[in-house]
């Protein structure tokens, strides 16, 4: 279904539809929930107070931000929506913050994981690169450090 969603025009009468159905048949569906916040956004308005809309909106985004165990990506659409809508840049730059530390912490451990991939595979000049980039970015990792000793790329 959110496959199918994801192909039709945003906010489309169609896309509510089908977005609605998931989140009845699945609710903690994170993608779901993003997709369905957006689509509701950028959709027609109910009849109801807009104060209305907005809270359910924002309920998708939170329950998208908890079943997600604060993702990147979930709180990332929680900031947005914090920051455009409610007009609360102080609520969205702790989101983004929190968004921010956890993409590192995702990108540190997978560049890790790559170097080490790459070393077991005697791909030394693609895992020196990647360690380079890492070391740029993490200068103190221990994880980084580790792979690169694994991977046998001298410092």
């Amino acid at each position: 279904m959110l496959s199918e969603a994801s192909i039709l025009e945003l906010g489309s009468p169609r896309q509510l539809q089908l977005l609605e159905n998931l989140r009845t048949h699945c609710p903690a569906f994170v993608p779901a929930l993003l997709v369905s916040s957006r689509a509701e956004l950028w959709g027609e308005e109910g009849a109801g107070p807009p104060e209305a809309f907005f809270d359910e909106v924002e309920r998708m985004l939170h329950d998208a931000v908890e079943a997600s165990s604060r993702e990147p990506a979930a709180l990332i659409g929680l900031a947005r929506f914090m920051s455009v809508v409610r007009d609360s840049p102080r609520d969205a730059e702790a989101l983004y913050r929190e968004a921010s530390t956890r993409a590192l912490e995702l990108l540190e451990e997978s560049w890790a994981g790559l170097i080490e991939a790459l070393g077991e595979q005697e791909k030394t000049d693609e895992a020196a690169r990647i360690a380079e980039n890492a070391r740029g970015v993490f200068p103190q990792s221990k994880q980084i450090s580790e792979a690169c000793e694994l991977a046998k790329l001298g410092r």
